[in-house]
């Protein structure tokens, strides 16, 4: 147990930094994962010695491991916002006992973060799970299209 409010205080500021960290290097790592996923497809279709049916039944791993991977990655970026918030919330509730000038967490959260006229505002994490969302709707679409294709007798 800490010795004072302070060295709380200052433990809770490296918690919420470490956890920063890890979930920006989480989602480093999935998009480097959909982005190989993406590429191998890209390559997959002019180059494959599969036609039709079997390119379609050939890529269908690669767009389920890239959806799996997506839904994961929401996950992660959800669960780390929650823990984050969490943090955030006591090191404002440690602030409201230092002076008005030394509110560093509580200063930011009002001017960025704190919602207005009942709406969310600014938040990375909001913007960065937008991401996984983006790469399952590009599956969905590149699948519907390579299915249409194989349908239509292009691939």
């Amino acid at each position: 147990m800490p010795g004072s409010t302070l060295e709380g205080y200052e433990i809770d500021v490296d918690r919420v930094h470490c956890m920063s960290e890890r979930r920006q290097q989480a989602s480093q790592t999935y998009l480097a994962v959909n982005t190989a996923i993406v590429g191998v497809l890209g390559s997959l279709v002019p180059g494959a010695t599969f036609d039709g049916w079997a390119l379609v039944a050939v890529s269908l791993p690669l767009f389920l491991v890239g959806i799996a991977a997506c839904l994961v990655w929401n996950r992660i970026i959800s669960d780390f916002r929650t823990v984050i918030g969490w943090h955030y919330r006591k090191l404002r509730e440690i602030e409201a006992g230092f002076p008005v000038g030394h509110r560093v967490c509580t200063e930011t959260w009002e001017s960025l973060f704190a919602p207005r006229a009942g709406k969310e505002r600014f938040g990375f994490s909001r913007l960065e799970a937008w991401l996984p969302r983006l790469f399952i709707g590009l599956y969905a679409v590149y699948f519907a299209g390579l299915v249409a294709a194989a349908a239509m007798g292009w691939v």
